[in-house]
């Protein structure tokens, strides 16, 4: 496989309420989509994009859909690029999640999380490089970006730069901000970018 770049575009803010997000599909705000057309600006500025993949979920579909067609690049949509389903906890209010479950945070970083009613990390992980795995064999081109959310993000750093998922939390990409790589079969990914949206 040649060599590429691989950038993970963050989606921008959402009107989340101090909720845990994860399969509930909200619109970007109006910020969030300013930020997104700011990150793809510098994107395309350091390389124009060759091939896009989506998440299927609202805040990255849309403004993914909208780049394909005026980019004319082929778009991917998977749904494996889904954020981390939390089932019965999708929606929660977050401090009171804290209260009522105040390990959570912990077991998702230590990969042991298996929320009510959702999925488990691991099966969230192995969705997700899979699905990964699946579009990279064949996608082409020099530049491939992937339009989803933190979770996702956090579990292909840890995979890709081989380090730990509690690691790769460490290495935050704020909503509307992306991680670019630089991809070499047969060698670690390296980490070339790891920036915040323009937009305010």
């Amino acid at each position: 496989m040649n060599p590429y770049t691989l950038t993970l575009l963050r989606h921008g803010e959402i009107d989340h309420q101090g909720r845990l997000i994860g399969h509930l599909d909200l619109p970007l705000t109006e910020l969030g989509a300013r930020q997104m057309a700011s990150s793809w600006r510098r994107i395309n500025g350091l390389a124009p994009v060759t091939a896009l993949a989506t998440s299927p979920l609202l805040r990255c579909r849309e403004f993914a859909v909208r780049q394909a067609l005026t980019s004319a690049v082929l778009l991917k949509v998977d749904e494996r690029f889904s954020e981390m389903d939390f089932g019965d906890w999708d929606g929660s209010d977050l401090e009171r999640l804290g209260q009522t479950h105040p390990s959570w945070r912990a077991q998702l970083a230590d990969g042991s999380l298996n929320p009510p009613g959702g999925e488990s990390f691991d099966e969230f992980r192995t969705r997700t490089l899979s699905g990964f795995s699946e579009w990279i064999s064949g996608a082409r081109g020099s530049h491939r970006v992937l339009v989803t959310h933190g979770g996702v993000i956090t579990a292909l750093l840890a995979e890709l730069l081989g380090i730990t998922f509690s690691s790769a939390q460490l290495m935050t990409v704020q909503r509307g901000g992306f991680a670019q790589l630089s991809m070499l079969e047969g060698h670690p990914a390296y980490l070339m970018h790891l920036e915040a949206p323009c937009a305010d």
